[in-house]
């Protein structure tokens, strides 16, 4: 790590970027190339453990790569700012707080799936009721979770130096 990138270990603090981040990106294996999509998610932070999920129509190019390769990795990031400093040349440069990780995606059913849409409600403020989703949603869509196997939480401060 440099000088400006600090790691982030207090898990309050990993959750509170969590909750402020608002886009996930993904990352699945296509042949010899990565493919890469932002995603709307909701995640499950406790005991150390992270799982992250997704929504997603039934049928497309993403579930087709986790049938070939259940391995992912992510990013997540929350932007603060973005500063002009004379340190990098005049360059603007960002700062934010970042998790990136990697994992195993799956495709989850039954009581999971209801829990993993639950999760990704909440986080955009929606409110259902307690094992009150309908029936149409459930089977309109495909849910996804990822578990991190392991995943590093990162600030990247700048400072202001002339």
């Amino acid at each position: 790590m440099n000088r400006d990138e600090i790691e982030i270990t207090d898990f309050d603090e990993i959750d509170k970027v969590l909750s402020e981040s608002r886009v996930c990106r993904i990352a699945l294996f296509d042949g010899d190339w990565p493919y890469i999509v932002p995603m709307c998610f909701g995640y499950n932070l406790k005991g150390g453990k992270l799982e992250l999920f997704f929504r997603c129509e039934e049928k497309g190019k993403k579930l087709d790569l986790i049938k070939n390769n259940s391995n992912a990795a992510f990013e997540i990031d929350k932007l603060r700012e973005i500063v002009k400093t004379d340190r990098f040349y005049g360059f603007s440069v960002p700062s934010y707080k970042s998790i990136t990780g990697t994992g195993v995606i799956e495709v989850i059913t039954g009581i999971e799936k209801i829990t993993g849409l639950d999760y990704i409600m909440k986080k955009y403020g929606e409110k259902p009721e307690e094992g009150k989703l309908p029936e149409q949603l459930l089977n309109a869509f495909a849910v996804l979770k990822l578990t991190a196997g392991e995943f590093c939480c990162k600030e990247h401060n700048v400072t202001i130096e002339n």
